[in-house]
């Protein structure tokens, strides 16, 4: 599938129970037919039974008030195609937990794997933290295994280490191509993510950038051949469609090409 011109879908957006987004589900589905979308998904950050990074997520207890949500904005949007989703950070010890809980359980469309935080010498480093510099490596081998485990329908911002890489040196060439390459082997699409366009610019050795996504990336990604989605990872109703016009210009510039999953159809 080559590059649309038009907008007609949004595979990652947030609802207030995140505790650092906007609207709900209804909300959204009302933007997304202003905007004349005909798919909408709606993929909240997963909770953990341990309430592991709460401050930043959803809680159990809200799952099945978001779900009810969801079925909610399908009966009020019928011409709205609504997906059911979470955006479900990496913790290798919860592999069960997302395919029993949101695959098994309780039917979700897909799955959006995501890494905000990844181990460095037993400690979890946010990825968004002045800490995780240096800790490409890390990153990248956590990302790795998250594409590995099979269970994620696409990676959501697979370029976010280089918030905090801000030379792009031989070690972020690597991992680049080692994650695209994982990539690949599994047919697993990477996201293009319009957030980044949204954020403040970084300094860098070779001048300000956004913080992603990466161009240097995305280069290497054609070089691999990665189907990719486009998405603005909106936390507000308003932010539907924002910046995915970046992301597209972004796809055609390197001659990505946009997967088609079944989800999708």
């Amino acid at each position: 599938m080559g590059i649309e011109e038009a907008i007609t879908a949004n595979y990652h957006t947030h609802t207030y129970r995140c505790k650092h987004a906007t609207g709900d589900v209804i909300d959204y589905a009302a933007k997304a037919c202003e905007k004349n979308l005909k798919i909408l998904g709606i993929t909240d950050h997963s909770p953990f039974p341990d309430r592991r990074w709460s401050e930043a997520r959803m809680d159990m207890d809200d799952l099945d008030e978001y779900d009810q949500a969801i079925i909610t904005a399908r009966k009020a949007y019928p011409d709205l195609k609504i997906l059911k989703s979470m955006e479900c950070d990496w913790a290798e010890d919860y592999k069960n937990f997302y395919t029993e809980e949101f695959k098994d359980k309780r039917n979700y469309d897909y799955l959006v794997g995501s890494l905000h935080f990844f181990r460095y010498k037993g400690e979890w480093i946010f990825a968004f933290s002045p800490e995780a510099r240096g800790k490409i490596r890390e990153y990248a081998d956590a990302m790795i295994k998250m594409i590995e485990s099979d269970i994620f329908d696409f990676i959501a911002h697979p370029d976010l280490f280089a918030l905090s890489t801000l030379k792009w040196d031989k070690d972020a060439v690597k991992a680049s191509m080692e994650i695209c390459e994982a990539a690949k082997e599994f047919k697993i699409p990477l996201e293009i993510n319009g957030y980044g366009f949204r954020r403040p610019l970084v300094e860098t050795c070779e001048g300000k950038r956004y913080p992603y996504p990466v161009d240097a990336f995305w280069e290497i990604a054609s070089d691999y051949g990665i189907k990719v989605i486009s998405s603005s990872d909106a936390h507000t109703p308003n932010d539907i469609i924002k910046s995915m016009d970046l992301c597209n210009d972004l796809a055609k510039k390197k001659n990505l090409s946009f997967a088609k999953l079944e989800f999708m159809k």
